[in-house]
C-alpha cells in the first residue's frame, strides 16, 4: 500500500508540474449582452397573442370556463436567443460562444406583446420601471469549468426591453423593423446582461451591471420623453393595418382582426425604438419608420404590401450577410464566428449590394459603428495568439481598452463607457479595496476583497511554497475558500428560505455521498442560488465532479452521464433515466425524491441546532421574494452565518480524529508515507452513524481531503 501511494505520488506530481494556476488580471473576460434581435421574426408571439384575445372574447361570451383552453392560452412562445453584443471584440472566449447564449437563456427567450390599456401601464412600466430590482428571478450566475480547470463564472442579469429597440451600447442604431408582419407592435422580452469572469465577486459584478442598465434606462427614458412630442397619443390601428391583415389567419383557423386594437403599432411611439444614443435625423431613419403617424389610404396599404415582400426578400439576403442580426443562427453549431468578426470582414469587404444598403441604412450605420469598435481595439491588440504571455495580453488589453474608451466617449455612448472601464480595473491584491466609478453622475462602487484571515487559511503559511507546485497548491486553495465565501451568504439564506430543513440536509447528505443531484425549479435566480449553495455548505469539502448551477435544456445528456454530479434544470425532462444514485430536489413542491441515503451522522443534534436557525431564515421568504438574489437584509446575513459556523464544525468533527487510525511508513532516505485505515476510522463511529461514515470514506472529496491532512503528518518532523 506505501508503495501504491508513492507511485500515485509521483504521478499526481507530474500533473500538477504541467498545471498551474494562475492569477485573473482583469474583473472579467468577457462581456455580453444576449436575447433577441431587433430584426427576430416574433410573428409567433402575434399568433400567441390573437389567440389569448380570441380566447378572453369567448369566454367573455360564455358562462362556463374550460380549464384546459386556460392553461393552453397561458403559454408564451419560446424563441432562440443569439449573441448582440461582445467585449472585448477580438478577444478569444473560454467557454464555447456558441453556448453563451443557450446558458443565458436555458429554456429560450419568452416573448410578449405589449398590451394597450387606457392607462398603457404595460408600456409604463417597461419604460421607467425597474422590474429586475425587484424580484428575485432576474440574477443568476452559472459556473463552469474550462481549461486547466480553471472555474469560470457566467454573472447573468435579466432585464425586459422592447425587442424592436437594439441595446443602446450598440450606439446609433435605428432597429426598428421596416413595415412587415415580424415587427409591426411593441414585442417585450429579456435580455441577459452576461459578465464571464474568472473571480467571484459577485455583488461587484451585478453592481457593474445594474449601473449598465440603469444608465440605458436613463437614456430611454430622455428619448422616449423628447419623441413623445411627436406624437400626442398612441393612434388606434386604422384602415391600413385591418387592409394588411384582411388575410391573417389564427392558427385555429379563425380569421382574427380584432386582436390588433389591442396591440402598440411599433412606429408610433419612436423613442422606445430608434437609438439611445443620439437621436436619429431624417437622414438615417427610412421614410417607413413614419408611415404610421401619416393619414391612411388604400394607395398607402397597396404600396406598403409591395414594401412587404420586397424587404422580406432582402431581410433574408441581408441575414445572410450581416450574420449578428440572423434570428435563426443555430446557437449550438461550433461553426458559428464571432458575430462582431464576421461584421468586421465584411465592412473591410465594402461589398455590399445597394438593395442592403438603400433599405438598411440604419442599421449598416450601427454596424459600422460596431466595426470601429473592433477595428480600433484589434489595432492595438493584433491578432494575438492562444500562447501568448498573460501579460502581454494584458497589456494589450489595456492599450485596447483605452482607444475603445477614447471612441466611446467621442461619441457619447455612456454604456460602453462603463463596461471598457470596468474592465480596465485590475483585480486587487487580497485584503484591499476596490472603488469603481462608473460614470460621473452614478453611485460609486466599493467592494473589499477577503484577506487570508478572512478565508479561514491561516496554515497555508506552513506550506513549502519553494517550489512551484507548492505555490500552485496555495493559489487553488485560497481560490476555493474565497469562491466558498463569496457565495456564503446570499445562497445559503436563499436555500434556507424556499427548503425545509429536512431537504436541505438530504440534499447535504447526497453531495457528501456524491450522489447524483438534479435541483428543478424555473426560478433561475432561485435555482442557481441552492444549487452554489453546495460549495459553502459541505467545506472543508470540496466537490470533485460535474457541477453546473444551471443546465440548459440542449445539454440534457449530461443528466445520463455515468458519473456524479450536482445540475440545475428549470423543467423537470419528459423522460428522465432513473439510476440508483439519482435525487431530484422539486423546489416549488418542496418535494425531494432521494434514492436509499443513509442518516447523517449525529442527525438529531445536528437538527436541534440548525432547527432556529433555519426557521428565522424561512421567515424572511415573503420579503427577500421582492429582493435580487444576492441581496440579503442583516437578519439574513446573520443567520447564514450563523447556520454555515454549525455545518463547519460538523463536518470538520467528522475528520477531527484522522490522525488516530493513521500509520506511517518511514523508508531509509526518511521518505515518509502516511496510510488512513479506512476499516478502523469507519469503527471510530457509532454503530448508527457508521453506515453513511462507510460510504463518505469512499468518495472522491474524503480522499482529497484525507490526503492533504495526512501530507502534513508526512512534513513533520521526527
Amino acid at each position: 500500500m506505501a508503495n501504491q501511494k508513492r507511485q500515485w505520488y509521483q504521478i499526481q506530481s507530474q500533473a500538477k508540474d504541467h498545471k498551474q494556476h494562475k492569477e485573473p488580471t482583469s474583473l472579467f473576460e468577457h462581456f455580453f449582452i444576449v436575447g433577441l434581435s431587433s430584426y427576430a421574426n416574433v410573428e409567433a408571439v402575434e399568433d400567441a397573442f390573437a389567440r389569448r384575445k380570441t380566447w378572453e372574447s369567448e369566454v367573455a361570451k360564455s358562462e362556463i370556463l374550460d380549464l384546459r383552453k386556460i392553461q393552453r392560452q397561458a403559454r408564451m412562445p419560446t424563441l432562440e436567443p443569439q449573441i448582440l453584443f461582445k467585449y472585448p471584440p477580438g478577444k478569444q472566449v473560454a467557454m464555447r460562444e456558441s453556448d453563451v447564449p443557450i446558458f443565458c437563456f436555458p429554456e429560450g427567450v419568452k416573448a410578449r406583446m405589449l398590451e394597450r390599456t387606457p392607462s398603457m401601464s404595460d408600456l409604463n412600466e417597461l419604460v421607467f420601471g425597474q422590474e429586475h430590482l425587484a424580484h428575485d428571478d432576474s440574477s443568476f450566475v452559472f459556473r463552469l469549468k474550462v481549461a486547466d480547470s480553471t472555474t469560470l463564472y457566467g454573472v447573468c442579469l435579466h432585464v425586459q426591453e422592447i425587442v424592436q429597440r437594439a441595446p443602446g451600447i450598440l450606439g446609433a442604431i435605428s432597429p426598428l423593423n421596416p413595415s412587415c408582419k415580424s415587427g409591426r407592435f411593441l414585442v417585450s422580452a429579456p435580455r441577459c446582461y452576461c459578465m464571464l469572469t474568472k473571480v467571484p465577486f459577485f455583488e461587484l459584478h451585478f453592481e457593474m451591471l445594474n449601473s449598465i442598465t440603469a444608465q440605458e434606462r436613463l437614456d430611454r427614458i430622455t428619448q422616449f420623453v423628447s419623441e413623445m412630442a411627436l406624437t400626442e397619443s398612441i393612434p388606434f390601428v386604422g384602415t391600413e393595418q385591418d387592409q394588411l391583415d384582411e388575410n391573417f389567419e389564427s392558427p385555429n383557423g379563425q380569421f382574427c382582426n380584432s386582436w390588433m386594437g389591442y396591440a402598440i403599432p411599433a412606429g408610433s411611439i419612436l423613442g422606445l425604438t430608434s437609438p439611445s444614443i443620439g437621436l436619429p435625423s431624417d437622414r438615417e431613419v427610412p421614410p417607413f419608420l413614419f408611415r404610421q403617424l401619416e393619414p391612411h389610404s388604400p394607395e398607402s396599404a397597396a404600396s406598403e404590401c409591395s414594401d412587404f415582400s420586397h424587404v422580406r426578400e432582402l431581410d433574408r439576403e441581408s441575414r445572410k450577410s450581416w450574420g449578428h442580426f440572423d434570428d435563426h443562427s443555430s446557437v449550438t453549431s461550433g461553426s458559428r464566428s464571432d458575430s462582431f468578426d464576421r461584421t468586421n470582414g465584411s465592412l473591410d469587404t465594402g461589398q455590399t449590394s445597394p438593395e442592403n444598403s438603400t433599405t438598411y441604412s440604419c442599421v449598416n450605420c450601427g454596424l459600422l459603428h460596431v466595426e470601429s469598435i473592433v477595428s480600433v481595439y484589434s489595432s492595438v491588440r493584433g491578432t494575438g495568439s492562444e500562447e501568448e504571455d498573460d501579460d502581454l495580453c494584458y497589456k494589450h488589453d489595456i492599450a485596447g481598452d483605452e482607444k475603445v474608451m477614447e471612441w466611446a466617449k467621442l461619441h457619447n455612448n455612456e454604456p460602453l463607457q462603463i463596461v471598457c472601464g470596468y474592465h480596465t480595473l485590475p483585480v486587487p491584491p487580497r485584503g484591499r479595496e476596490i472603488i469603481f466609478h462608473p460614470l460621473e453622475h452614478l453611485q460609486p462602487i466599493k467592494y473589499f476583497r477577503p484577506n487570508i484571515t478572512s478565508l479561514g487559511l491561516d496554515n497555508v503559511s506552513q506550506i513549502d511554497i519553494s517550489f512551484p507546485t507548492e505555490v500552485n497548491e496555495v493559489n487553488a486553495r485560497l481560490a476555493a475558500a474565497e469562491e466558498g465565501l463569496a457565495l456564503s451568504i446570499w445562497t445559503v439564506a436563499t436555500v434556507c428560505r424556499v427548503l425545509s430543513l429536512e431537504s436541505v440536509l438530504t440534499l447535504i447528505a447526497g453531495a457528501l455521498l456524491e450522489k447524483q443531484v438534479v435541483v428543478i425549479c424555473p426560478n433561475l435566480g432561485v435555482l442557481s442560488a441552492i444549487v452554489l449553495s453546495v460549495i459553502p455548505i459541505i467545506r472543508p469539502f470540496e466537490w470533485q465532479s460535474l457541477f453546473l448551477p444551471v443546465l440548459p435544456r440542449r445539454l440534457f445528456d449530461f443528466l445520463d452521464a455515468p458519473v456524479p454530479f450536482i445540475v440545475g434544470i428549470q423543467n423537470k425532462p419528459t423522460e428522465m433515466k432513473k439510476t440508483p444514485n439519482l435525487i431530484q430536489v422539486n423546489v416549488y413542491k418542496d418535494q425531494v425524491k432521494a434514492c436509499p441515503l443513509p442518516q447523517l451522522p449525529r442527525h438529531k443534534e445536528l437538527v436541534s441546532q440548525l432547527g432556529p436557525i433555519h426557521a428565522r431564515l424561512s421567515c424572511e421568504n415573503f420579503i427577500a421574494k421582492r429582493h435580487p438574489i444576492y441581496k440579503c437584509s442583516e437578519i439574513q446575513a446573520e443567520a447564514a452565518g450563523d447556520f454555515l459556523n454549525v455545518m463547519k464544525h460538523y463536518l470538520e468533527s467528522l475528520c477531527s480524529n484522522l490522525r488516530s487510525h493513521t500509520i506511517t511508513n518511514v523508508q531509509s532516505n526518511n521518505d515518509k508515507v502516511s496510510l488512513l485505515l479506512k476499516d478502523s476510522f469507519v469503527g471510530s463511529f457509532p454503530v448508527s452513524d457508521r453506515p453513511f461514515i462507510k460510504l463518505l470514506v469512499e468518495t472522491q472529496q474524503f480522499s482529497v481531503l484525507s490526503d492533504s491532512q495526512l501530507s502534513t503528518y508526512e512534513n513533520e518532523p521526527f
